[in-house]
């Protein structure tokens, strides 16, 4: 009998639940798949208990047999699409299975012409898949409306983040391609291609310094930008592309030169990993691939980064935000509670010169008997001195004495050295009074927020692709110029536009603070109160 090699029943199931790594990672391969098949609207629905995609495009017969046959490599071979001659994002046939990673079942429903179906996978069909083919019962369900494919994942198993979800598309590079639009919305219920309430998802647009690239007689072309603004952590990189798919970010061994350079490349002789295509084979043509990039950035890139130049700021401006670094430095002085921490341990001697106090009996019968110093009273001590001894420097303390002062001053009043009293002694002098000395372990502190004023430095950029009036990146604020919202304050004066860039800068501090949203909304109102306050304080007194 020949030696056989199977397939166990839970291979399929296993594979399809354990590659892609979630939700957001599984929308934008089925977003993507939409594309290659010439859709030129997709609308992405995140709903109670799961998400849906749908598009204009739709599948006839061909196109369905082609759906249901995984593995299948018609788009490594069918490279460009049939009606707008896209180039192809997928290339082995298994993105329709990425859905089990998170959800427990989708369906699809699809019309073209007079040709529809809809029909559920779930993962019982895997488990009977490893016999070579499955029988998927339609479904008794109505036509679309019009021609497209609808797909609706069910039985969420993780917690679906909109903004997540709208961020990774953002990502992809087909969002720059003409005649492709993505929309995406939040719905209690899911209701057929309507696009009320939905939100258009862009690609940005990052302006710069921009080289084109076309490398091995066009084996390697794209293009590199050297931002005029610092990236964001997800622009950061180059883009390196098989079709019109992003399987990675890279820089090639130059991270530290090169953290403002963004663009892509696209090599199709390339191979990525198979399925969730998130990293490249490094086979020989890697190699050649990785060496011809290394050259070009070495010859060609990292000496076009001297052109960069950055945004021009106004002298009004460059007033605004010194003002708000001032202002907001103070604000955090006295709305935030430094935080501190103990570094060591230092031994300090605290000398204290006291004398006898002349007690009448009334008064000695209200104190303890048993307290040696009963007749002892404190004298305000003078600064400590330190003795250079480091670690366990010793402070002397001492006081001139008038014979006739019986004055108690608490030792508080003078600024005392805290920290835990360990041993006092007493030595009695010839003149009648009396030395005492405490021996005090006090804490070596560290102030551990100790940044410059606000601690968050202000950077302005003007993009105009770009929709956010601001973004945070590590302690940097980016405020971006070209938002309206920006311009309509600068355009009411100085005074508007400063306390529109404290609202910004002090809603950045307090998420970073604070990142549970109440608490860093009472933080952000308090920090922005307390900044107008002094500014307008500081306005009247100089009035």
């Amino acid at each position: 009998m020949a030696t056989q090699l199977k397939v166990h029943p839970s291979f399929f199931k296993e594979f399809a639940t354990k590659t892609w790594v979630s939700p957001t990672e599984i929308v934008k391969e089925l977003v993507e798949n939409a594309f290659d098949e010439d859709a030129t609207k997709v609308l992405v629905t995140v709903l109670k208990n799961g998400i849906s995609i749908e598009d204009d495009s739709g599948m006839n017969q061909d196109g369905m047999e082609k759906f249901l046959l995984l593995g299948s490599p018609h788009k490594k071979l069918e490279s460009i699409s049939p009606k707008l001659k896209r180039i192809r994002t997928g290339r082995y046939g298994t993105g329709r299975l990425s859905f089990l990673t998170s959800f427990e079942s989708m369906k699809i429903r699809t019309k073209r012409g007079s040709f529809h179906k809809a029909f559920m996978i779930d993962g019982d069909v895997l488990d009977r898949l490893f016999t070579g083919n499955v029988a998927l019962d339609d479904l008794k369900e109505p036509a679309l409306k019009r021609d497209g494919t609808e797909l609706i994942m069910s039985g969420s198993k993780v917690e679906i983040d909109i903004f997540k979800v709208a961020k990774e598309i953002r990502k992809l590079a087909i969002l720059r391609q003409p005649m492709f639009e993505v929309f995406i919305k939040s719905a209690d219920s899911f209701s057929e291609w309507d696009f009320s309430g939905a939100q258009k998802i862009t690609a940005p647009d990052i302006q710069g310094h921009k080289i084109p690239v076309n490398l091995e007689g066009g084996k390697i072309s794209g293009e590199i930008v050297i931002a005029r603004r610092p990236l964001a952590d997800e622009e950061r990189g180059i883009a390196v592309m098989i079709g019109n798919h992003i399987v990675t970010r890279s820089n090639f061994g130059f991270d530290t030169k090169l953290n403002r350079v963004t663009g892509f490349v696209r090599c199709d002789t390339l191979t990525s990993r198979f399925a969730d295509k998130s990293a490249l084979i490094e086979d020989d043509e890697y190699v050649k691939f990785n060496q011809a990039m290394k050259t070009f950035v070495i010859d060609t890139v990292i000496p076009s980064l001297t052109e960069y130049e950055d945004v021009l700021i106004t002298r009004e401006e460059s007033k605004i935000y010194r003002e708000i670094d001032k202002v907001l430095g103070q604000a955090m002085v006295e709305t935030l509670e430094t935080q501190e921490e103990v570094q060591g341990y230092e031994m300090v001697d605290v000398k204290e010169v006291v004398r006898t106090g002349h007690v009448d009996e009334e008064q000695r019968s209200t104190r303890s008997s048993s307290a040696q110093v009963q007749e002892y009273e404190e004298i305000k001590p003078i600064a400590p001195e330190s003795s250079g001894m480091g670690k366990a420097e010793h402070a002397r303390h001492e006081t001139v004495v008038e014979p006739q002062s019986y004055r108690s001053i608490p030792i508080e009043e003078a600024g005392p050295i805290e920290g835990e009293v360990v041993d006092v002694v007493d030595e009695k002098q010839v003149d009648g009074t009396v030395l005492r000395t405490k021996k005090i372990r006090k804490p070596i502190v560290k102030k551990t927020f100790a940044l410059k004023r606000i601690g968050f430095k202000v950077i302005p950029y003007e993009d105009e692709s770009d929709s956010r009036y601001s973004f945070t990146s590590e302690n940097v604020v980016f405020v971006n110029k070209a938002n309206s919202t920006y311009k309509a304050e600068s355009s009411r004066g100085d005074e508007f536009l400063l306390r529109h860039i404290i609202n910004m800068v002090a809603e950045s501090i307090a998420s970073a603070k604070h990142p549970e949203a109440k608490e860093a909304l009472e933080l952000q109102n308090r920090l922005i109160s307390e900044a107008i306050r002094i500014h307008d304080y500081s306005v009247l007194k100089h009035a």
